[in-house]
C-alpha cells in the first residue's frame, strides 16, 4: 500500500505540473478566464478598479500549481505540500460543481487551451484527483526529513519557485512560448485558392396546403420544379441563405470597416501576398512611443507592398481621436471582437504576418525587429 500511496502522490504532482504548465505558458489566457469568473460572481467593479488584477492571480496560481506539482512528485516537504494541495483541491472541485450545475462559465480553463474539458468532465476529474490524494494521505505515511534532506528540499523549493515564476512572467511579458490557439504560428487561417468552394444557396419554401416549411437546396429545389409543375402554385417562398463553406479557422473573427461597413476578413487572408495585422483590444492603452515603433513598421511593410491593418475592439468614436494622436492616418482600422483579439494575440499591441493565408510569425510589440531584418519573400 506504502508504494502505490506513493504512486497516487505523484499521479496528483504530475496532473498538477501539466495543469501548472500549459497555464504558465501562457498566463493571459488564464487572466481573460479568471476575469470571467470575477465576472460572472458580480465583482466587475473590482476590475475596473483594480485592472492588473487578473494577470497577477494569473500569475502566482499557475506558477503555485507548477511547484506544487513538483514538490509533490519530489516529495520535500510533504505535510505543508499536502495540505496545500488537499486546500486548493477543495477550493477546485467546488467551483467546478457550481459551473458544472450553472453553466455560467463554459470552460473553466483548467488545462488551458491545451486540453478542452467540459464542465461535468472537469468535475469528475477533479473527484478522480480527490480519491487518489486521500489514498495517498492514508497510504503514503510521513516521515521525518534528516537535516540534510530538508536543506536539499529548501534548495530544490527556492530553485524550482524561481524558474517556473521567471518562466511565467516571460510568457506574460511576451508572447506565449508555446501557443494552442487557432492563430498559432504555421497554421492555415483560410483554404488555398485551388482548394476553395463555391458558395451553397438554400431556399426555404412553405408549402400551402400543410403550412409546413422545407429548406431547398439549389439541386433539390431544380429537382422540386421538374417533379411537380404547380411547384409555384403549391409553395410560397419565404426566405433564402448562402452559406461560404471556405471558412476561416478562427470561429468568430471578422474585421468590420467604417467606409466598407461589411466583415472583409476573408479576403484580407486570402490576399496573394504578405499582411500584417496589427491587434490592439484597447486604443486608450498603447503609448506614443509604442506606437510609433509599430506604424514605422507597418509604413515600411506597406512601401514593399505588403497588406496593412489594425483592428481593435475600441468603439468607432475613439478611432479618429487615435490616428490623430499618433498620425497614423494612412493605415486603415478594423473593428473586431475582443476575445477573437485575445485569442490571436496576447501582446497589446501585437503584430501577425500572414502569408497567402497562413501565419508565418507573431510578435511582441517588445520585440517587434526592423522590418529590413526580416528578409521575407513578398509574392
Amino acid at each position: 500500500m506504502k508504494y502505490l500511496g506513493r504512486l497516487f502522490r505523484i499521479i496528483v504532482g504530475l496532473v498538477f505540473v501539466f495543469s501548472g504548465f500549459v497555464k504558465s505558458v501562457d498566463p493571459y489566457g488564464t487572466a481573460y478566464k479568471i476575469t470571467e469568473y470575477i465576472g460572472v460572481f458580480g465583482l466587475g467593479g473590482l476590475i475596473q478598479a483594480i485592472p492588473w488584477l487578473p494577470i497577477v492571480i494569473s500569475v502566482t496560481l499557475c506558477s503555485l500549481e507548477f511547484v506544487v506539482g513538483l514538490m509533490l512528485i519530489s516529495g520535500y516537504f510533504k505535510k505543508p505540500t499536502n495540505w496545500l494541495v488537499a486546500l486548493m483541491m477543495f477550493f477546485f472541485t467546488v467551483l467546478t460543481f457550481i459551473d458544472a450545475l450553472t453553466n455560467k462559465v463554459t470552460d473553466c480553463g483548467c488545462f488551458g487551451d491545451a486540453v478542452k474539458l467540459t464542465n461535468w468532465q472537469t468535475f469528475w476529474k477533479n473527484i478522480i484527483l480527490d480519491v487518489l490524494l486521500v489514498l495517498s494521505f492514508m497510504w503514503d505515511k510521513l516521515k521525518l526529513s534528516s537535516k540534510a534532506n530538508r536543506t536539499y528540499g529548501r534548495f530544490y523549493l527556492i530553485l524550482v519557485s524561481f524558474l517556473v515564476l521567471t518562466f511565467t512572467i516571460f510568457n506574460a511579458v511576451y508572447e506565449p512560448m508555446i501557443d494552442f490557439r487557432p492563430w498559432k504560428e504555421g497554421n492555415r487561417m483560410v483554404p488555398m485558392p485551388e482548394d476553395q468552394k463555391p458558395p451553397v444557396s438554400y431556399a426555404t419554401y412553405r408549402n400551402n396546403s400543410t403550412n409546413k416549411e422545407k429548406e431547398f437546396g439549389m439541386e433539390e429545389l431544380m429537382q422540386a420544379y421538374k417533379d411537380d409543375p404547380d411547384f409555384a402554385t403549391n409553395w410560397t417562398f419565404l426566405n433564402s441563405r448562402v452559406i461560404n463553406p471556405n471558412v476561416i479557422s478562427a470561429d468568430g473573427f471578422s474585421m468590420v470597416g467604417v467606409v466598407e461597413q461589411k466583415d472583409v476578413a476573408f479576403e484580407f487572408l486570402t490576399y496573394q501576398g504578405v499582411s500584417f495585422i496589427v491587434t490592439i483590444v484597447d486604443l486608450d492603452f498603447p503609448s506614443h512611443k509604442t506606437m510609433r515603433k509599430v506604424s514605422n513598421f507597418l509604413r515600411r511593410a506597406a512601401e514593399k507592398g505588403c497588406q496593412t491593418a489594425i483592428i481593435t475592439a475600441s468603439p468607432v468614436a475613439k478611432w479618429a481621436e487615435f490616428t490623430n494622436k499618433h498620425d497614423i492616418k494612412d493605415i486603415i482600422i478594423y473593428s473586431t471582437d475582443d476575445k477573437a483579439i485575445m485569442t490571436i494575440m496576447r501582446s497589446n499591441p501585437g503584430i501577425v504576418m500572414i502569408k497567402n493565408g497562413q501565419v508565418v510569425k507573431k510578435y511582441s510589440w517588445r520585440c517587434l525587429p526592423q522590418f529590413e531584418s526580416l528578409n521575407i519573400d513578398i509574392k
